[in-house]
């Protein structure tokens, strides 16, 4: 009996030590399914390009904290990393038939029976709170001002901490490393992609903020960012400056962007790289109404200066409209960058470089409780848009009119974790599409979504 009584105590005191260094583990979820309309989004109508299918997502975030340090990793489930049920030209994954990574996955593609079998590691990485600074490791996401420049994930070290009163963050993002196992062909170090960050701003109370940053792409080999010849060596350094405040009754964001660099060939003269983005919000209430007014202007590639080639930003998600800079219908970052045509940086989307720009003014008016009471919002907002610089055809110069889109969004939250939304846009195209694509047949696109959150 007596060693039956120390086993008892030994026992406890273990599981009681255990519990004291037990990590605290929290899950948070998002499942989302959509049904999704859209028909001309090129504006030509002899292209057969009309769409109406489901969509889903399934993302779990999981937590855990022991002491100074957190583990984070987020999943995606049903996500059509690379489908090979879905090919395109030349076997090649097509990802407007699945969304190639992005988190989605169209009903239908699995067929009877079976179950998905892909999971998709978005986000993984540990937070170590060294009180003086904070230090963070592995796949996490950034974002950069009004998302213009960056917002997205990527593998990188960071360091927070306070310089005089100010929040300093820095950070290096490993874009391509070429001596890991699953670069291509392998290599050495000095073919590696690099993002270096510098973060800061000051807050004056809890009513103006001013952000600054800087960031430097050193892309040392030749497959990172597009280029007009063959490349030897990329580097792109930005500066971007962001201001954020409440003025009585106005709400004021802005952001402005100045982009230069070079890209060195192996033979001839390097390629200068160059662009500007500026963006002015302002928000105020009218009675009932709240009212928005928008202008972005970034610049663009007139093709005309084969030394000089423009970059709006690295991989920016920001939204103007539903349509206009929108591509939610293939990824669920919802944005793209700020530009028109041009290639995205590092993934060969649209479009961050060599690009048209875009310029165009957003106004929006939105009433809380309308039809449905005062968990819900509905929304109507008039969208002018254009080219910075003319598209060029085979008949030289073509019109820079995108056109005018008009949208209707509305969101309804049933209880804390359940809401549904429902984006419609309709874009009467402009002549910029004539030169673009063909026509200038005008766009729709519906968007019905239900998030459950937990």
């Amino acid at each position: 009996m007596k060693k039956l009584w120390v086993m008892a105590l030994g026992t406890a005191f273990l599981l009681q030590t255990a519990a004291l260094y037990a990590a605290d583990v929290k899950f948070e979820g998002d499942f989302r399914v959509r049904g999704i309309y859209a028909d001309d989004l090129d504006a030509n109508e002899d292209v057969n390009d009309q769409q109406a299918f489901a969509d889903g997502r399934f993302r779990l975030r999981t937590t855990a904290t022991a002491g100074i340090t957190s583990g984070v990793v987020v999943l995606d489930f049903t996500s059509s990393f690379s489908d090979p049920r879905q090919t395109g030209a030349g076997g090649a994954v097509d990802c407007s038939a699945t969304g190639c990574t992005t988190g989605n996955y169209r009903f239908g593609s699995a067929n009877f029976g079976g179950s998905y079998n892909i999971v998709g590691v978005r986000e993984a990485y540990l937070k170590l709170d060294l009180n003086m600074v904070k230090l963070a490791f592995g796949r996490k996401p950034f974002r950069l001002g009004h998302s213009l420049i960056l917002d997205d994930t990527m593998d990188a070290i960071v360091g927070k901490f306070m310089v005089g009163g100010f929040e300093v963050m820095l950070a290096n993002g490993k874009l391509l490393d070429t001596n890991s196992t699953v670069a291509p062909g392998g290599g050495l170090t000095g073919s590696d992609t690099d993002l270096y960050i510098a973060k800061t701003g000051f807050n004056h109370g809890d009513m103006h903020n001013i952000g600054l940053f800087a960031t430097y792409l050193k892309d040392r080999g030749p497959a990172f960012l597009p280029a007009a010849a063959a490349p030897d060596k990329t580097e792109l350094w930005v500066l971007g400056v962001t201001a954020d405040g409440k003025f009585g009754a106005i709400n004021l964001g802005a952001e402005v962007d100045f982009l230069t660099g070079s890209q060195d060939v192996t033979t001839g003269d390097s390629v200068d790289l160059a662009g500007l983005n500026v963006l002015i919000g302002l928000g105020f209430d009218v009675g009932a109404v709240d009212v928005g007014v928008a202008a972005l202007y970034t610049t663009g590639d007139d093709g005309t200066d084969a030394g000089e080639r423009n970059v709006n930003g690295i991989s920016g998600n920001f939204v103007l409209g539903n349509i206009l800079i929108n591509d939610n219908i293939l990824s669920d970052r919802e944005g793209q960058c700020a530009s028109v045509g041009g290639a995205r940086i590092g993934s060969g989307g649209s479009s961050c470089f060599a690009g048209l720009g875009v310029t165009g003014i957003k106004v929006s008016a939105g009433l809380e409780g309308v039809p449905f009471g005062k968990t819900c919002h509905t929304e109507l907002a008039a969208i002018w848009a254009q080219t910075t610089e003319d598209p060029i055809g085979p008949g030289g110069a073509g019109d820079s009119d995108l056109g005018i889109e008009i949208d209707l969004n509305h969101k309804h939250k049933l209880d804390d974790n359940v809401a549904v939304a429902v984006n419609l846009g309709y874009l009467l195209s402009g002549d910029a599409w004539q030169t673009l694509t063909g026509g200038d047949d005008n766009q729709l696109k519906g968007i019905i979504a239900l998030n459950y959150m937990f």
